[in-house]
């Protein structure tokens, strides 16, 4: 008898048993990435099937607040909200007015026996530098007597796992300085909140200069990128990031030392010659 046959025997003899078995509730989406411009609305989904008379319950990852439960908020932000349209099996958390705060990962939760969770990531794009017409403005806003840029070569290249540094100095003779220094990777802002962790930015002033530091931890090739700091007073600098993967790494050391072997064969045998 194979396992079909034994499920349909034992259904037949246990009533119920097939359909506990199967009605357990679970999740009808895969994880996901939701990326939206700063400002906009933001809809994370979440569908679970066979949810019966368990709750459905969104939360942040990152302080483990718990955002709603069922139909109700629990989160003291109007800005936030369930969706469950009638006789549906979908539960959308909804975000009005994104923020760059907002991104990071969060979490769908059912409260089965065992509880089973759907992790969702949200990524905040600051909408103004996908506007080529405010980058201008901004630019073109800068002071004349104000100087931006990072120090070093404008392409890194770093091994996976080492420590990313950038130091951005603004100097700004004459003129009040920056009261904010923005970090970027791409059009993504760079925040303590930031979906990628292991961030840490510093900024310290004077009456002529004003130094930004942004570091990120355990770089992966996922890190690479362009990355930019750009103060609020106008004008930007930035640099082109390469993370390699020890994979790659690995593949280069074994070619050199492949290609060592084999210049020192040919120097041996030529010595001999």
């Amino acid at each position: 008898m194979n396992t079909l046959q034994l499920s349909f025997f034992v259904s037949l003899m246990i009533p119920g048993w097939c359909s506990t078995w199967v009605d357990g509730p679970y999740f009808m989406d895969s994880p996901v990435n939701v990326t939206v411009n700063e400002g906009s609305h933001a809809f994370l989904p979440c569908r679970v099937a066979n949810l019966g008379d368990r709750s459905v319950t969104w939360m942040r990852r990152k302080n483990l607040h718990i955002i709603t439960a069922g139909m109700l908020t629990y989160s003291p932000d109007d800005r936030y909200r369930v969706l469950h349209p009638s006789n549906t099996d979908e539960w959308t958390l909804h975000i009005k007015f994104t923020q760059a705060g907002d991104g990071g990962w969060y979490e769908c939760q059912v409260n089965s026996d065992p509880k089973i969770t759907m992790p969702v990531l949200l990524v905040v794009k600051d909408k103004n530098l996908e506007d080529p017409f405010y980058k201008h403005e901004l630019d073109a806003d800068a002071n004349n007597n104000t100087q931006v840029n990072i120090e070093g070569p404008e392409e890194r290249y770093m091994q996976q796992g080492s420590s990313l540094s950038l130091t951005c100095n603004i100097v700004h003779n004459y003129v009040k300085g920056p009261n904010q220094v923005r970090w970027y990777q791409g059009a993504v802002r760079l925040t303590y909140d930031s979906p990628r962790g292991g961030i840490a930015l510093q900024t310290e002033k004077t009456s002529k200069r004003t130094i930004g530091r942004l570091m990120l931890s355990n770089v992966t090739p996922q890190d690479s990128g362009r990355y930019s700091c750009r103060p609020d007073t106008g004008g930007s600098a930035s640099v082109s990031v390469h993370i390699q993967s020890s994979q790659h790494q690995a593949a280069v050391q074994q070619n050199g030392q492949s290609d060592a072997s084999v210049n020192a064969k040919q120097h041996v045998v030529f010595f001999f010659l």
